[in-house]
Formats: C-alpha cells, structure tokens, sequence
C-alpha cells in the first residue's frame, strides 16, 4: 500500500538552544513523527530556515517538496 502523502503544516512548539549546542524536539513534533530516544534527525538549511526531517533525503527534492507546498 502507498504511503498517504501529508501536506499539512503546524506549529509543534519552541525550542532552546543550551550552551552545548543540544536543542529538544518538543513533545507534539516527537509523537506526530513517531520519534524516541533511539531516534536520529537530519537538518538541512534552505535559504535561512534550518529544516529537521527523520529521514535523510535529497536536499533539492526537500526544497521542491516545501515549494510545492507554498503553492
């Protein structure tokens, strides 16, 4: 079965940057991408927004994705 494509964008909370560098994924974003400890995370800057995402993937098929989306 395909996975259903999800189109949507919300606000999951705030985080705060600690003197190590560290940041947390706040709770809501955790349990909607079905994240735990054992989790990793990739980031990619597009222009000046820094983008989390669970799994790795082509940054200029990100950058299509969230153009596509601003349509």
């Amino acid at each position: 079965m395909a996975e259903k494509e999800n189109n949507d964008a919300k606000f999951v909370g705030k985080a705060k940057l600690t003197k190590q560098g560290q940041v947390t994924v706040p709770l809501e974003g955790r349990k909607d991408l079905g994240l735990d400890s054992e989790s990793e995370i990739y980031w990619y800057k597009i222009n000046d927004v820094l983008v989390a995402v669970k799994e790795i993937v082509n940054p200029k098929d990100l950058l299509n994705l969230i153009i596509k989306r601003k349509k």
